[in-house]
């Protein structure tokens, strides 16, 4: 299994002028989704298909649930999702409290995904990398 990664274009980092540059980025080669992994768990184990699925999709609903209460998600020897928010800075003194709307200077909301070591670990020291063309290097 090789992890495969292509060469695409980016900006200056120091935003001069007449140079360009380059960098490696992963690609990905395909989904791994909800009814692969299904199958894969029911033919890895002694439970049926309909029991994996029953279990992952509550396992879905819970993850979603506490997310939204703010609750760190561990997910042992995997790692760990928490709900994210991006905010724009703001001087606090220009702004009274009665009048903050904080919606207006939230960017973006997401989840941040944590690996645990042992997965790092894992990945790096098994890993096998291979070029796939790309426009830049062809």
């Amino acid at each position: 299994m090789a992890i495969t990664y292509q060469i695409v274009g980016c900006s200056n980092p120091r935003g001069a002028q007449g140079v360009d540059y380059a960098t490696n980025r992963a690609k990905k080669t395909g989904d791994y989704d909800f009814k692969a992994l299904a199958e894969d768990i029911q033919f890895s184990t002694t439970v049926t298909k309909a029991d994996v699925v029953a279990v992952l999709t509550a396992m879905k609903e819970y993850i979603k649930t506490h997310l939204l209460l703010g609750q760190r998600i561990v997910l042992d020897e995997l790692g760990s999702l928490q709900a994210n928010v991006t905010s724009k800075c703001f001087a606090q003194s220009i702004i009274p409290l009665e009048a903050f709307e904080p919606g207006t200077y939230i960017k973006k909301v997401g989840i941040r995904f944590r690996p645990e070591a042992d997965l790092l670990k894992y990945v790096r020291a098994n890993r096998e990398l291979r070029r796939v063309p790309s426009e830049l290097m062809a």
